[in-house]
């Protein structure tokens, strides 16, 4: 795993999760409550941005409130 942070507040949880893909690339995926965003990403500076955007979204959701868990919690 590359990158993997994981929020709750309220029931709700959000999970960011960015990994090497079998196939070429990485796989950067978003958990809403039961809800998953998947995205296949071949270069590098998308996985960048990608970490970045997963950073800020997290950053956001504490501000509101959200506490940082344990990924395998």
């Amino acid at each position: 795993m590359i990158f993997t942070k994981r929020l709750a507040a309220e029931g709700q949880t959000r999970l960011f999760t960015i990994e090497h893909s079998t196939q070429s690339g990485w796989i950067a995926r978003e958990h809403r409550n039961n809800a998953i965003h998947t995205s296949l990403i071949h270069d590098w500076r998308r996985v960048e941005a990608t970490m970045a955007l997963f950073q800020l979204k997290a950053i956001a959701l504490q501000n509101e409130g959200w506490s940082e868990i344990s990924p395998s919690a």
